[in-house]
């Protein structure tokens, strides 16, 4: 157990601040860290033989007009007793064309950037559907970006809405308010995503 604690305290702030690659399988491992079992000590050394082969990791930055982006994602149900994993990608790059619309399906993607913050979490809550599963983590990635947009400001860089990428056309109706919900009362007393930051949201066209 305390084996477990120490290569988790060890590696935890790494993975945040440079190979992200990690932050699941820390994540997962923490789970089992209070009665960890034969196979919680398998994966703590496969992450240790992970960490022995990648020692060198790198995090890239460009120049860019300093504007805010976010790429979030959930996988619905894949954790044990019923959990949902969720991630947020946050960087900075360039200006959408027009701040005020969503944008364009289409349209060339923003310059990449290497990560300021990126969040990969287990979700607490019991989720009904992948929709929700989805919605879920746009809200909490949402409120992420509140303090990020706060603190650009501060500093000389005035944000528009931050355009927060999805793969899911359901999620981008919903919180752009494109298609008329239907017994998702729920959804919206625990994730009030329209409310949460003012946002434009694309869909990424997977196919």
């Amino acid at each position: 157990k305390k084996r477990v604690q120490e290569v988790l305290g060890t590696l935890l702030y790494y993975a945040r601040a440079i190979d992200s690659i990690m932050l699941p399988a820390i994540g997962t491992i923490a789970t089992q860290q209070a009665n960890p079992t034969r196979k919680t000590i398998e994966a703590v050394t496969q992450l240790l033989n992970y960490f022995a082969i990648h020692p060198n990791a790198i995090v890239r930055y460009r120049k860019s007009n300093m504007i805010l982006h976010a790429c979030g994602d959930a996988s619905y149900l894949s954790v044990p007793k019923g959990r949902s994993r969720a991630a947020g990608y946050f960087y900075l790059s360039d200006k959408p064309i027009d701040p005020n619309k969503p944008p364009v399906e289409h349209a060339p993607p923003p310059t990449h950037n290497g990560a300021i913050t990126i969040n990969a979490k287990i979700k607490q809550e019991v989720l009904s559907s992948t929709t929700e599963a989805e919605l879920a983590i746009l809200f909490h990635n949402g409120r992420e970006a509140y303090p990020l947009r706060t603190a650009l400001e501060e500093l000389g860089h005035p944000q528009p809405p931050t355009p927060i990428l999805t793969d899911n056309v359901t999620v981008k109706g919903i919180a752009n308010d494109d298609i008329r919900q239907k017994r998702s009362k729920v959804i919206d007393m625990r994730f009030c995503t329209r409310t949460i930051i003012k946002i434009t949201l694309k869909c990424l066209n997977t196919t």
